[in-house]
Order: structure tokens, then C-alpha cells, then sequence
């Protein structure tokens, strides 16, 4: 009986991972523009946004964030749009897929970027984007 209920464990596992690869993405969440708009960090539940004036950032800082964000393991942009440009990051264990948007708006960067299934990322996302901006930053 045990190795029964271990079989249909392993089994709901896989099924669970394979359809976290192959389940669609939101198209909305790769287009839009969420706020707030507001210069600084803005943490949520399951990502993050960070605003910051371009002014404060090396020349180029669009698309400099643009390669920074290509550049990321396991991470593939979607579509050829630039506002936003969207990104998928996918996890390694399970390919946990994180949506990042990147857009200038009112002379600042913004970039957002949030889990697609779940409700925490464990700072995942956070974590991501302050590499992005350290690495940005270091350009300067």
C-alpha cells in the first residue's frame, strides 16, 4: 500500500511539473504596465517593482537593463515589444515561471517582476531585480 500511495505521489508530482512548463501564460501580465509609479522600491506578495529616475542612471539604462535581463540563467525575453519588454524567468527545479516587464515612463525605468502561480516567491523576484540594477550600476 505504501508503495502505491509513493507511486501516486511521484506521479502527481511530474504531472504538476510538466504542466507548470506547458500551461500558458497570461498574455495580459506580458503587456502591462503596473503601478505604482512612484520612485522607490515596491515590494508585494509574490514580486516586486522598482521605479527609478533615469537621470539617476548610467546613460543607455534602458537597454543596458534590456542585455542585464537577457543575459540571466534560464531567463528567455517574449515578443520583441519594448513597452514593456517582457521577460520569463523560470525556476530550476520545476521551471516555476516569473514574468518581468521593463518599460520607461515620465523619465523613469521601471521594472516589475512577479511570479505567475503561487502566491510567494520567497524573494525570488526581489532578489533578481537588485541584481539587475547592481549590475546596471556598475556600468556607470
Amino acid at each position: 500500500m505504501l508503495v502505491k500511495i509513493i507511486g501516486v505521489i511521484v506521479v502527481l508530482i511530474l504531472a504538476f511539473g510538466i504542466w507548470v512548463r506547458v500551461a500558458p501564460l497570461p498574455e495580459d501580465r506580458l503587456t502591462a504596465k503596473p503601478g505604482p509609479d512612484t520612485e522607490g522600491t515596491h515590494p508585494s506578495i509574490g514580486g516586486i517593482k522598482v521605479v527609478r529616475p533615469l537621470s539617476d542612471l548610467p546613460e543607455g539604462a534602458f537597454d543596458k537593463m534590456l542585455a542585464i535581463a537577457a543575459d540571466t540563467p534560464r531567463t528567455e525575453r517574449v515578443g520583441d515589444s519594448t513597452d514593456p519588454a517582457a521577460f520569463v524567468t523560470r525556476s530550476k527545479l520545476f521551471a516555476f515561471p516569473d514574468i518581468a516587464v521593463i518599460w520607461v515612463e515620465d523619465g523613469n525605468l521601471n521594472v516589475q517582476s512577479h511570479l505567475v502561480f503561487g502566491k510567494g516567491d520567497m524573494g525570488v523576484n526581489a532578489a533578481k531585480v537588485s541584481r539587475w540594477f547592481e549590475r546596471l550600476e556598475a556600468q556607470s
